[in-house]
């Protein structure tokens, strides 16, 4: 994935996220301030009706969020207040610890206390005698639990931006996770550049030797040197096709330049006319396009064309023919690579392109490779914006047509 798209989809990613996040604090709080405001009219509701009870021209103030003071300036029985305290809650479902207090109205003294929890048990009473007489009263209740309470009423709200923190953390993982990945992506791909010059050298020293010495040695000797030319030039496809198909992966651009198609597919031919004289196999060249001038990367489609020519010899078990055939159409040049060899069942030609994917065929592998030939070439057709499909039957040949815009 390109750096700007990664950097696009981190900053996009990360700005819908904290607006998303923000939307679900904002609402939260929303419902939390509605929750409380349905809380203090309760709670004021049912003061009111206890203190409207025992007195007249009664007043309710919320002093602080859980702070309520009822002014009744009148004579007030704790028990009595105590037990119509107890039955407005339970009668509105007010279900949370709460601390009653009785007080002097003229200088606010605490005459009696008496903290209930929400199982209605009576933990204390600071005073054991009910306050009855002794001047006017005034009627606190304080609850040291309330936001708790609110909180647990909005069970759903806490769980949706739990689940919303834990989507972000999972975002944050998985772009950490990414970046790491392709950091060691990066990596692979820096070795594999530095090893290829490592791995093509000596094998190119090992052929120019080789040829030296076929030029200088004795008669019968060729037979020995043949075997070691062939066996350099297998090595060094091997060599040219694992380093290419893995190096597609950071392929951003190919190396574009005007070439001649039809001079490149000759070049292609020629390096396996030796394999194919071997097997008593042939190789028929059919230039149909007028205009073989293409932009390309000649390195990267020698490469992807010698592919289909490698797979189209590897797998005719005898007699290897082979037709590549050039033709205008009207997007580009049309390049078909035709054998008549043991194919593929046609539910397999989707997954060929796949990297290394082969054919499953047991325990025995008669043809050696790495499942990388066709991946490459398609990896290589789509950086020069054209397109690559095969059509095979088991036992009747494969053909694979691409197309090169010009």
């Amino acid at each position: 994935m390109k750096s700007k798209y990664l950097r696009s989809i981190i900053i996009w990613g990360t700005f819908l996220l904290i607006c998303l996040f923000s939307v679900q604090l904002y609402w939260f709080n929303r419902a939390f301030d509605v929750a409380e405001k349905q809380f203090d009219h309760t709670v004021q509701v049912a003061l009111k009706k206890v203190a409207d009870s025992v007195a007249k021209d009664t007043e309710i103030k919320k002093l602080s969020s859980n702070f309520f003071l009822a002014t009744t300036e009148s004579e007030l029985n704790s028990e009595e207040i105590d037990k119509l305290v107890k039955n407005e809650f339970e009668l509105r479902s007010l279900t949370l610890d709460y601390e009653l207090g009785i007080y002097n109205a003229d200088d606010d003294t605490l005459v009696y206390g008496n903290y209930v929890a929400a199982t209605r048990q009576k933990l204390y009473n600071d005073k054991n005698e009910s306050v009855e007489a002794g001047g006017a009263k005034n009627l606190a209740i304080y609850f040291p639990g309330k936001r708790s309470y609110l909180a647990a009423e909005m069970k759903i709200w806490i769980f949706s931006t739990a689940i919303l923190l834990l989507m972000f953390t999972f975002f944050a993982y998985a772009i950490v996770s990414l970046l790491r990945e392709r950091k060691f992506s990066e990596l692979k791909n820096d070795f594999i550049n530095n090893m290829t010059h490592e791995f093509r050298t000596p094998v190119t020293n090992i052929g120019i030797a080789a040829e030296i010495l076929k030029k200088k040695a004795h008669v019968d000797n060729q037979l020995y040197i043949d075997i070691l030319m062939k066996e350099n030039e297998k090595l060094r496809q091997k060599i040219d096709q694992v380093l290419l198909g893995a190096s597609v992966d950071q392929l951003k651009r190919p190396s574009l330049a005007q070439l001649n198609l039809h001079q490149l597919i000759i070049d292609c031919a020629e390096a396996f006319h030796f394999k194919l004289q071997q097997r008593n196999g042939d190789i028929q060249l059919e230039f149909k396009a007028a205009n073989p001038e293409i932009i390309g990367d000649r390195e990267l489609l020698t490469q992807a064309i010698a592919n289909l020519i490698d797979n189209a010899e590897k797998y005719s078990p005898q007699n290897p023919s082979i037709i590549v055939r050039t033709q205008d159409t009207g997007k580009g040049v049309e390049i078909q690579v035709i054998d008549k060899g043991i194919g593929i069942e046609s539910s397999m030609t989707k997954k060929v392109f796949d990297k290394f994917f082969r054919i499953s065929t047991g325990d025995v592998h008669n043809v050696k490779g790495f499942g990388l030939g066709l991946n490459f070439v398609k990896q290589v057709i789509d950086s020069h914006k054209g397109h690559v499909n095969l059509w095979s039957e088991l036992n009747q040949g494969t053909e694979v047509r691409i197309l090169l815009p010009k």
